[in-house]
Order: structure tokens, then C-alpha cells, then sequence
């Protein structure tokens, strides 16, 4: 069998000479350019993955639109790009969108012209595939990733503990963007184009991955999707041995990895049922969550929706909180006494909540916007009931407060946000240690090759933060809120956030949306001009300004903050709503109960979600709560009679921010945002 070559600009055909290039306007463009033209889109007719929904919610019902698949593709000599445009083939000449509307593609040379692109990808529709016959999906390359397996699965067979739920083709192969990169990938397909919705899902994996999410792609592959994942680079867990002297593994870890998976993913479901992906969607949390914001602002023209979970995309502050956290609770040794125990941390949990539990109007055990809590942990230390030491009181008011650049110093300026009231329970020095994520500033940052290397005796923390965040910002950090090039194609992004989460603090999150609003008003100024207004901000600008520009955010942007709910997902309350965070039952993930199912509605329907009903479920499977989690910053008010745990005695009440909502705690994070708006990543 001729193999098939696909390069982001041109496919070749070892038995035919076949070349298609694809002309692109938008090649080359960095953050805060004018961005591609949007192109249109064909909806389909079900808005969730095509699963039953919940008694007395919407009916989803699989896509009845998809043709069955032909025997062999019936078209030769035609591509298709990574928006699902066709493309003519050689010798043609026909049309292309462009910003004002239609251009007429120029004709072309039969064959070996290309052009380096960012974001094209072409997948030719050529007979060298049988139809289906998964193994001839062996012959497809990309330009920097090929197959190493084509192979028909059987249902009720397990992969890595995951049982699968249907017949799937299963693809296996490996990316190399750079010569020391081993970007392991899998996609999965169904076996027919009348089992497939026309939707393709990539799944993000949480810190430092190291392994391919079987869990995701085997529920995915039972809801219709074509759905890949990968390791992102390396094998292994929560380790930064992978980062000594790899920067290129570093890179692909930080960005690149999901931009060869997907483009792979789109070549393969092209060749096997001979039509494009109708519609492409990513979601993560955590590391995930991050990835997904990189997708959304360096690869726009990859994904049409997109779900961020708990994004750590202030990556390299993160990264010096985690650190921070972790010489805080446990200041001595890895995993050694902790400066405040498990007992004493869950007693300031539940202090926290009588003192501000009630301020939604229901005592139920969760804060609605812990920002809103006046609590003061003083009432608990030596001037007030002795349930804590004064050492206690000081390690406290250190996660409350953030990192700050001088450590034994917390009036010293702030780098970055920290913990609220009500996680208390939920803190963990783990992640500095079992995360390894002491040891991979020691590995990346500052290339110490052997231990015994410890961060809390061996790093300067003022020095270490400037310096790590210069390492690692162009590699890692995605928190850009110019994503106008996605979102002027129609992208939509949805953001979830657990309050309690104290590994990536959740004000991150509602900073972002912040900084989204400030750009929609500051994006038509000059830069200089921008840059000044920046430095200006005070809370009272940034209440108003979200206020003003907040509807159009809202347009393509939806956030949604969980109460009692840790790092995606774990805490005490109702957190199943999926895209990262705990999966609800099959008969739940329908688009107002599943967030990956309220992305899909609002790009293929335009319904966007007003809210999401989070669900929480007991050992047995009984649900035990649910309420609406309401799009931000608006909130949800009890009805004033029936159940407290039943959503349906809730809605959702519209907020206006007031200028206290802003905390110049805030304005680290805004400020850290819209600063790197042109952010320059390295070659890709």
C-alpha cells in the first residue's frame, strides 16, 4: 500500500505524485494580530455526546445526519484543512474565505510545493484508504508524527484498566517536533462513520502527565467521539527527572504536545470515514486546564470549544506557590512535621464556616463566593480563643495571603494570589514534594544534575522567582487574554474553578475573566498606551470595566466557580459536571448537568450555558445534592421553600460587581495577564 504524507501545508501520495498546498492568511501570526477569518460551520442537531439525559432534562439523541460510509472514498484528489475547508486539488482554481469574504485560490503545480506554515494541515481523501480497514490508517503521517499501530479493538476490552465500550479502531503512534521529542499518542475511532458524530475530543492530562488518560478516551469513544490523548512527551508520574536536560521535552510538555495531537487525530479521521471533523473540541484541568488555555491562544484554528478546569496557566507563579505552600506547612524536610496539623486545619475549616456559611442564606456546609467571607483568623490565635498558636496563626495568614517577593516578609509586594476561606481542610504541602515540583527548579531552571538538591535550604526566593518566570513563561504560562483569533471563528471557551482549591488558587481564574473584559476595552489603543493604562489599574477600574464589557466577555467566554470544591473536584460539595472535574452518571451528562456537553450546545446550537447543575453522588450512586453553579459573577439564590439539595429550588441571580468585588490582590494577576498578551513563544 502507497503510503500517504501530510505536512501543514501539502499531502503527497507515494503512487500518484499527488501535492495540495493550502493557502492560508493567517500563516504566521502572533498574539495581538489581526486574526484569520471565521469560518462557517455546519451544526448537528444533538447537543450533548448523544447520551440520555436525566429524567425531565433534554433528550439527546445521536447525530442521525452522518452518512453511512461509502466503500471506498469516492473523491481522489482533494484535502481538507484543520477548520474542515475543502481545499481543491492540483491544477484547480476555485475560491477561499478571506476577511472581506471570497478570494480565488491561485492555481497550482502538480506537485512538491509547500511553505512553512503554523497551523495548516492538510489530509488528502485518497483511495490508498480502504474503507474500513483500520489498519490501512497505518500509511498516514503528519508532518512530525507517525503511526506505529492500526488496530481493530473488540468491546468490553481493557486498556490500562480501562474497559471499552464499543469496537473501536485504536491508533498508536509517536510525534517528533524536535530530535530529542517522543510525544507517545493515541486516537481512537469509531469503526463507522454511522457510530461517529462528526466530533473529534482531545484530552488534556493533569501535572507532569507522563501517561495517555485511558479513562477519557474510552467514555469518549462510547459517546460517538473520534478522541485522543497523549503523554505529552515522556513516560512516568509525578517526577522532573524528564525536565534535566531536555528543554525540547520541556517544550513539548509546556506546548506543543496537544498541537501534534490534534492535527494527527484530524489526518486520521479524514482518511478513515472520507470526510473532515465537523467539529473539534479539547478539555483538561489542572495541567490540563493550562493546556487548554494554550490551544485557545497559540493554536486558534485547532479546537471550536474548549473547557479549562482549574488552569494553572500563571504556570511559573504557580509553580513558586506550590513551593511556597510547601516550605510553609512543612518547613523542616519533605514530609516532615507540618507546621499546622490535619485536626487544627479542619477546626479553622469549620470556624470559617459559622462565620460565613450563612451569607448565601442557607446554612448547607458551603461558602457561594468565599470572596465574601470576613473572617479573621486572629479570633482563633493567642489574643483570641487559644485554638492556635502564634506560629499557627503566621502560617495561616501565609496561605491566605500569597507568595510575596521577600519570604520573610508578607508587606513586601505580592507575586501572586493564595488560598481562601473554606479550604483550610484541603491544603497540601504534597505537591512541592510528591510533585516534584522542588526538584524541577533544580532540573530545569538551574540544571543541577545529581541530589541531594533541596529547594527550601538551596533556593534565594527572590532571586529563583524572577528568574524561574523568565525561564519558564515562554514555555509554559498561557494566560494571554487576546484570544481573538479563536474567538472571532466562533470558538467558546468554558472555564471552571473549585473554590477550595488550594493547589492552583481560584482567583486566577476569576482574574482572567477580569483581564478578558480589560482587553475587550484597551485592545484598539496603542500599545504604549495600553501598556500605561495597565500600570494605572485600581480595583474601582476593573469593577466597572467588567461590568461594561462583561456581556460581550460572555459572547464566547463563560466561567463557572464551584463552591466547596478542591482541585478539580474532591471537598465536600457538588462537583460531578465532568471536563476534568468528577464524571456524574451516564443519564447526567446531558448540557446542563456536563460541561464538555454545554461547550458542544453552544458551538453547534449558539445556546449558550446561563448555568451548569453540579451534582454529588454517595458510595451507591444516589445523588445526594445538586445546585446550579452560575455563570460569573452572577449567583444562586434559593427559591425559599422545597429541598435545599435539589437544583430545581434555585436560580440564577444576575450580579452587578461592585467596587469591593476588586481586591489589589487582583490587580497582580490582571496586570500579570495583560502583560503578556504578545507573549512570544518559541519556534513551535
Amino acid at each position: 500500500m502507497a503510503s500517504m504524507t501530510c505536512r501543514r501545508d501539502h499531502c503527497e501520495s507515494g503512487d500518484s505524485g499527488l501535492a495540495m498546498r493550502i493557502l492560508r492568511p493567517d500563516s504566521g501570526h502572533r498574539r495581538g494580530q489581526q486574526p484569520s477569518t471565521p469560518t462557517g460551520r455546519q451544526g448537528l442537531p444533538d447537543a450533548g455526546p448523544g447520551l440520555p439525559a436525566k429524567a425531565g432534562a433534554p433528550r439527546h439523541t445521536p447525530n442521525a445526519s452522518v452518512a453511512p460510509r461509502q466503500a471506498k472514498p469516492s473523491t481522489r484528489n482533494c484535502t481538507w484543512n484543520s477548520r474542515g475547508v475543502r481545499i481543491p486539488a492540483t491544477g484547480d482554481s476555485t475560491m477561499q474565505r478571506t476577511r472581506g469574504g471570497l478570494r480565488t485560490y491561485r492555481r497550482l503545480p502538480a506537485a512538491g510545493i509547500g511553505s512553512a506554515m503554523t497551523f495548516g494541515l492538510a489530509v488528502a481523501c485518497s483511495s490508498v484508504y480502504a474503507a474500513d480497514d483500520c489498519a490501512s490508517l497505518a500509511a498516514v503521517t503528519t508532518e512530525d508524527s507517525t503511526v506505529t499501530s492500526a488496530t481493530v479493538v473488540a468491546a468490553g476490552t481493557s486498556i490500562s484498566g480501562s474497559v471499552v465500550p464499543v469496537e473501536l479502531c485504536r491508533v498508536q503512534g509517536v510525534a517528533r517536533p524536535s530530535s530529542d521529542s517522543e510525544i507517545k499518542w493515541e486516537v481512537w475511532l469509531p469503526q463507522t462513520a454511522a457510530e461517529w458524530t462528526g466530533r473529534m475530543k482531545v484530552n488534556g492530562t493533569g501535572g507532569y502527565a507522563g501517561a495517555i488518560p485511558y479513562a477519557r478516551l474510552a467514555q469518549d469513544i462510547g459517546d460517538g467521539f473520534v478522541t485522543a490523548g497523549s503523554n505529552m512527551g515522556h513516560d512516568g508520574g509525578e517526577s522532573a527527572a524528564w525536565t534535566l536536560g531536555h528543554p525540547e521535552k520541556v517544550k513539548d510538555w509546556g506546548l506543543r504536545a496537544h498541537y501534534s495531537v490534534g492535527t494527527v487525530a484530524k489526518a486520521l479521521a479524514a482518511a478513515h470515514f472520507g470526510k473532515p471533523v465537523k467539529h473539534s473540541y479539547f478539555e483538561g484541568c489542572s495541567n490540563g486546564g493550562r493546556q487548554a488555555m494554550m490551544m485557545a491562544q497559540n493554536y486558534p484554528d485547532l479546537f471550536d470549544g474548549i473547557v479549562s478546569g482549574a488552569p494553572s496557566m500563571f504556570y511559573p507563579d504557580l509553580l513558586m506557590w506550590l513551593l511556597w505552600t510547601g516550605k510553609t506547612l512543612t518547613p523542616s524536610a519533605p514530609f516532615g512535621p507540618p507546621s499546622i496539623s490535619n485536626v487544627k486545619r479542619a477546626a479553622i475549616t469549620q470556624r470559617v464556616l459559622q462565620a460565613c456559611d450563612a451569607n448565601d442564606g442557607l446554612v448547607d456546609g458551603q461558602i457561594t463566593n468565599p470572596r465574601a467571607c470576613k473572617f479573621d483568623i486572629e479570633t482563633m490565635g493567642p489574643s483570641g480563643d487559644g485554638t492556635l498558636t502564634g506560629d499557627e496563626v503566621e502560617v495561616v495568614k501565609r496561605m491566605y495571603g500569597g507568595t510575596h517577593r521577600d519570604w520573610n516578609n508578607l508587606d513586601s509586594e505580592q507575586r501572586y494570589t493564595g488560598a481562601k476561606h473554606g479550604s483550610e481542610a484541603d491544603w497540601s504541602p504534597l505537591f512541592a514534594d510528591n510533585g516534584g515540583y522542588g526538584p524541577f527548579i533544580g532540573h530545569f531552571v538551574y540544571s543541577e544534575l545529581t541530589p541531594p538538591y533541596e529547594w527550601r535550604r538551596d533556593i534565594n526566593w527572590d532571586d529563583v522567582y524572577d528568574h524561574a518566570k523568565a525561564m519558564l513563561s515562554p514555555l509554559t504560562a498561557a494566560p494571554s487574554p487576546d484570544i481573538r483569533r479563536f474567538t472571532r471563528r466562533g470558538g467558546k471557551l468554558i472555564q471552571m474553578h473549585g473554590w477550595n482549591d488550594s493547589v492552583v488558587p481560584p482567583d486566577g481564574s476569576i482574574d482572567y475573566f477580569f483581564a478578558l473584559t480589560q482587553w475587550e476595552k484597551l485592545q484598539k489603543l496603542p500599545s504604549g498606551e495600553v501598556d500605561e493604562r495597565i500600570a494605572e489599574l485600581e480595583p474601582e477600574d476593573v469593577a466597572e470595566t467588567a461590568n461594561e464589557f462583561g456581556p460581550k466577555v460572555r459572547q464566547f467566554h463563560r466561567l463557572f466557580m464551584l463552591p466547596a470544591t478542591g482541585h478539580c473536584g474532591g471537598s465536600t460539595g457538588p462537583n460531578s459536571v465532568g471536563g476534568g472535574m468528577p464524571e456524574p452518571p451516564k443519564a447526567y451528562r446531558d448540557a446542563e448537568h456536563h460541561v464538555v456537553s454545554a461547550v458542544i450546545r453552544w458551538v453547534e446550537q449558539g445556546v449558550a450555558p446561563d448555568m451548569i447543575v453540579a451534582t454529588k453522588f454517595d458510595a451507591a450512586g444516589n445523588l445526594t445534592r445538586s445546585r446550579p453553579v452560575c455563570a460569573y459573577p452572577d449567583e444562586p439564590v434559593y427559591h425559599g421553600s422545597g429541598d435545599i439539595n435539589d437544583a430545581v429550588n434555585f436560580s440564577c441571580d444576575k450580579k452587578k460587581l461592585q467596587e469591593h468585588a476588586v481586591t489589589r490582590s487582583d490587580l497582580v494577576n490582571i496586570r500579570n495577564s495583560l502583560t503578556q498578551r504578545q507573549l512570544e513563544l518559541p519556534n513551535r
